[in-house]
């Protein structure tokens, strides 16, 4: 009986027609690497495989990567709305979704097949050019895939389930993430002149493989996942100016919240991520940096099983007491474990700074569970004032906050390392002053960023509560969805 009670706790409480079939949940989910593939793989190796590979400056491939971005804050927001406006017997996002995959796994490899021997002015043109065409192929996929998950419920817990699925993969591809530079650098692929490993060959390779899973997964949500809203509600209403939607979205109070949640997360990691490493080799380890990297390795294949297990506990808890509830937690915990630093981060016993992963890491999940599922909510919100769903248009906004907060953060991040004093020719001979700075700036911006976190949660309120009075207002308005 006891036994039957504990699992009892874990058993959804979502009624049957509010539910998301399991099928539909995995075939949503397992178009989450795709993202991977194309945002979290090349900001890590586009360096080391143009710049080492093929020679081109790396102040050239960080204006590549502006241009990037600055060309997503224009097609972002231009799709969302086509996917908004679309009316087709398939649905207003699955048939984006189906070809986009497909045009972005044929070129992904385009951009890493650039040929050798180019001038740099070529390469540079090149991959400029093979990235526009690429992200352009990407948004086409990526903004319906994100308004999909806006709305295949209606219930304020289904939600949160449903981004628990997306979670799991995209965490299988992170760990592999760690392991390309392994796998592009394997003999089979050919040895340069020097003796080195031609990472240029392997991940060529590497990038078919990784196109065809963009495909093969990609495609699923298109094919397998229903639009709930699209028969009875999205085809009937009026198609939306771009400029306009884009005023209503940034002018929706709950949806700012949620944008200021993001970004205070995410500078208050993000812009420490660089000096984290520093902290490690230079005050920690006192200047054995292969020490450090030796640590960091094992702190990520470690914190693996913890992350994964961290998802359907997030999941629980948030159903359990609230989305807002878990913000709150997961502010939080972060804050103690950036304060237990000064504890846990010594000379005399290295491997103690695992510790403080643990108390950042696993619960730190809970952020980027919660918030595509308040994203949803804030859809219902915007329904009861606008009277139309614009998911598409949200999920433009947000995607772009996160990629131009995520950019800023990685330039912002060696202008805090800069700040810090540190001189890269001292090596581990650093003064004192310049170690006890990094040691302090690692800790204190993280620690105020987070208080501004918790702040802006506290102002949020699209609790269950108010969702369950929104949901019922809306069905009285247009019927049950």
């Amino acid at each position: 009986m006891k036994r039957l009670r504990l699992f009892s706790i874990f058993r959804s409480k979502v009624s049957l027609q509010d539910r998301v079939p399991i099928g539909q949940k995995i075939a949503y989910g397992l178009g989450g690497p795709v993202e991977g593939a194309a945002i979290w793989i090349p900001s890590t190796y586009l360096t080391p495989v143009f710049n080492i590979g093929l020679g081109l400056n790396p102040g050239l491939l960080g204006l590549i990567v502006m241009i990037w971005r600055a060309w997503d804050a224009i097609t972002d927001p231009v799709v969302g709305n086509i996917s908004d406006n679309a009316r087709t017997r398939w649905g207003r996002r699955r048939p984006f979704i189906v070809v986009g995959a497909v045009l972005t796994g044929v070129l992904l490899p385009v951009m890493w097949w650039a040929p050798r021997g180019m001038p740099e002015g070529m390469t540079f043109v090149w991959l400029l050019v093979a990235g526009l065409l690429f992200y352009t192929c990407f948004t086409l996929w990526s903004m319906p895939y994100y308004s999909l998950q806006l709305e295949m419920t209606p219930d304020y817990d289904e939600r949160t389930s449903i981004t628990s699925y997306r979670a799991f993969p995209q965490k299988i591809l992170l760990l592999l993430n760690g392991w390309i530079l392994a796998f592009v650098s394997m003999p089979v692929w050919g040895i340069n002149a020097d003796g080195t490993p031609d990472i240029v060959n392997g991940m060529r390779y590497l990038s078919l493989i990784l196109a065809t899973c963009t495909i093969l997964l990609g495609v699923l949500p298109g094919i397998f996942v229903k639009e709930r809203y699209y028969a009875k509600e999205s085809s009937k209403q009026e198609k939306q100016k771009l400029i306009s939607g884009l005023k209503i979205t940034l002018t929706t109070r709950p949806f700012i919240l949620v944008l200021i949640i993001v970004i205070t997360k995410t500078f208050g990691i993000g812009l420490v991520g660089t000096l984290g490493f520093y902290v490690n080799a230079y005050y920690v380890c006192e200047g054995n940096v292969k020490l450090a990297a030796m640590i960091m390795g094992v702190s990520g294949t470690l914190m693996f099983a913890p992350n994964l297990i961290a998802i359907p506990v997030c999941t629980w808890i948030a159903t359990r007491y609230g989305k807002r509830f878990m913000l709150y937690l997961t502010a939080i915990t972060g804050l103690v474990g950036y304060l237990s630093v000064y504890i846990f981060y010594t000379p005399s016993n290295p491997w103690l700074q695992i510790i403080p992963s643990i108390l950042i890491g696993p619960l730190g999940i809970g952020l980027w569970l919660i918030v595509p599922a308040m994203q949803a909510d804030v859809a219902d919100y915007d329904e009861l004032i606008t009277g139309k769903r614009r998911e598409g248009s949200f999920s433009a906004v947000f995607s772009l906050t996160t990629k131009v907060s995520s950019a800023l953060c990685s330039g912002l991040g060696g202008v805090v390392l800069v700040w810090t004093g540190f001189d890269v020719e001292l090596g581990m001979s650093q003064p004192d002053h310049v170690l006890v700075t990094m040691l302090n700036l690692y800790v204190i911006i993280p620690v105020v960023f987070l208080v501004l976190n918790i702040i802006c949660i506290g102002y949020y309120t699209l609790t269950r509560e108010k969702m369950a009075e929104i949901r019922q207002e809306l069905e009285q308005r247009r019927g049950v969805i």
